[in-house]
């Protein structure tokens, strides 16, 4: 059982060259590392193994790093994450002002024109921040830690490339690349093998059948095998003879090769190049050589016109680029003109946050364009609404039971004597450290206060009402001030009452000497005779009637 797994292990290993995917081009070598690792720990292993970690500075890059990601379809790479050669170093800022916004390739040259963010990066300047795609997101950039985790992309270049081994009977080729440790497994079939590869070759298929050694090798600037005349022998018959057009048999003479038109055959005598069609040709900007001739390209701005030879510019004014925005066209470009409240970033119009630049007092709200100033709690907004803040006198509204005094932004309540705030800071209590007083309580107080606003006071024929005393409160943060009112005309009432009262007994004395006076003088005039009279007994109308007739008898005497 143990050896199936084993062998298992072994096939899927071979299949991957040890987790490791790789594709070739006529320009580069890549190679896609199936391994979970941290930024730094990838650049590393690409760097020991001659490369760089994939760098995306145009259009072309992309292209190629999605093809070699597309031929790793089947290891359902599509959700994963994958390292590209971009950071952004500790102790550099992030800048939006630049097409990489302060982030850098790890290999020359550091800078690019060509950006292809999926959203904006992480303003920082203390963290180190690193790039990573993923087919999911087409490719698009996404910063993140460094010390995530993720598959990565080596990227080897080299002087040139050859092309794979055909032989013309039955055997076998290991390929041994210079960036890898193990040879390459026979289910991986690149397109082209770079300089310095190292090629095994056994005729015949078994152990005992002859067996060469090739090298991808540089012969005046064109690159091939070495030793292709020791290669296994030719069969009778041409099967293509291991060219790359055509093959023709002669007698004697074996195989020979031959090129389509517009190809010529290369030293090896079995590779066929494309000849430089474009020599001399008619194209207003580029020509690309193809099988059949070659055929005109445009710069970057342009199109190509109707003879497929002259170019016309694109106006990109027309495509809404600067969306609400101004737009000017321009050969082969354009520019934006922002709206107030934007500016140009990377040729785009992107928001200003005033915010930043301390347009308000207090507080401050960015928007699309614009910005609104706020005050915080106890201020208001000036009348001519230029961003300054006021102070509200909140002791206005009196809040404090007895004293306020207004501060910035807020207010502060105090006492009197004998009293202290209590814990709501408006209310005012007796103050604990005071020594208790025999006092009447305030229930008792406003009650006697009640009664004495009821009760006239009369001197005499006049009733004075005194002026009406402060209502008793049943508000507990209002009896203080009804007491010390009610207080006040109390003392008022009895500084009064005294001085009546003394004026009243003058009086009542004064009146009762005249009185006694005026008696005196009245009985001695009636007693002129030293009579004097004394009750009859007899009752009023009697009485009357008699004094009268003594009266009478006076007169006549």
């Amino acid at each position: 059982m143990m050896r199936v797994l084993f062998l298992m292990l072994s096939c899927f290993v071979a299949g991957r060259t040890d987790g490791v995917s790789t594709t070739c081009t006529a320009e580069a070598c890549l190679t896609l590392h199936l391994e979970e690792k941290r930024f730094e720990k990838a650049s590393e292993d690409c760097i020991n193994n001659g490369g760089k970690l994939v760098t995306m500075r145009n259009e072309n890059e992309l292209q190629s790093i999605k093809s070699a990601l597309l031929a790793a379809e089947k290891f359902n790479i599509l959700n994963s994450k994958l390292w590209i050669g971009l950071v952004l170093q500790k102790r550099h800022c992030t800048d939006f002002t630049e097409e990489l916004h302060g982030f850098r390739w790890t290999s020359e040259p550091r800078d690019s024109k060509y950006s292809n963010w999926k959203k904006k990066p992480l303003s920082t300047c203390t963290e180190k921040r690193c790039v990573s795609i993923s087919l999911a997101d087409g490719l698009k950039w996404s910063d993140g830690s460094c010390r995530d985790s993720a598959f990565y992309m080596c990227k080897f270049l080299f002087k040139g490339m050859c092309k794979p081994i055909v032989l013309e009977k039955q055997g076998d080729v290991k390929y041994n690349v210079p960036f890898l440790f193990k040879p390459l497994s026979p289910n991986e079939r690149l397109a082209m093998f770079p300089h310095g590869t190292l090629a095994e070759i056994q005729c015949g298929g078994s152990e005992d059948a002859e067996s060469f050694v090739t090298v991808c090798d540089d012969n005046n600037g064109l690159f091939g095998w070495t030793n292709l005349e020791s290669l296994c022998a030719r069969n009778k018959r041409c099967k293509n003879g291991g060219c790359d057009h055509l093959c023709f048999e002669t007698a004697g003479a074996g195989v020979s090769c031959e090129c389509h038109e517009g190809y010529y055959l290369m030293d090896d005598k079995v590779s066929c190049a494309l000849r430089n069609n474009c020599e001399n040709s008619p194209c207003e900007s580029k020509c690309v050589p193809t099988a059949s001739g070659f055929s005109c390209a445009c710069a970057e701005g342009f199109h190509l016109a109707e003879d497929s030879v002259s170019c016309v510019d694109i106006d990109e004014c027309q495509q809404r680029t600067c969306s609400e925005h101004r737009c000017h066209n321009t050969p082969g470009s354009y520019f934006c003109e922002c709206n107030p409240g934007f500016r140009l970033v990377a040729g785009k119009c992107e928001d200003v946050d005033e915010c930043t630049e301390l347009r308000c007092q207090q507080g401050c709200l960015n928007s699309q364009g614009s910005f609104s100033c706020y005050c915080h709690a106890g201020y208001s907004s000036s009348l001519n609404d230029s961003g300054i803040c006021v102070d509200i006198d909140e002791c206005i509204s009196r809040p404090c039971e007895d004293i306020c005094f207004n501060t910035l932004g807020s207010f502060k309540c105090s006492c009197r004597e004998n009293l202290i705030v209590a814990k709501n800071g408006i209310s005012c209590v007796p103050d604990p450290t005071d020594k208790p007083q025999s006092t009447p309580s305030s229930d008792h107080r406003e009650a006697f206060i009640t009664k004495l606003n009821q009760l006239p006071v009369t001197f005499g024929p006049t009733t004075v009402y005194p002026p009406p005393l402060t209502n008793a409160k049943t508000d507990s943060s209002k009896r203080k001030e009804s007491f010390l009112g009610s207080s006040w005309i109390l003392v008022c009432v009895v500084g009064s009452v005294i001085p009546l009262t003394v004026i009243i007994v003058v009086m009542s004395v004064f009146v009762v000497y005249r009185w006694k006076r005026s008696s005196k003088a009245a009985l001695k005039n009636a007693t002129a005779d030293n009579y004097c009279w004394v009750s009859s007994g007899l009752d009023k109308e009697v009485e009357t009637k008699l004094t009268g007739s003594w009266l009478l008898v006076q007169q006549r005497n």
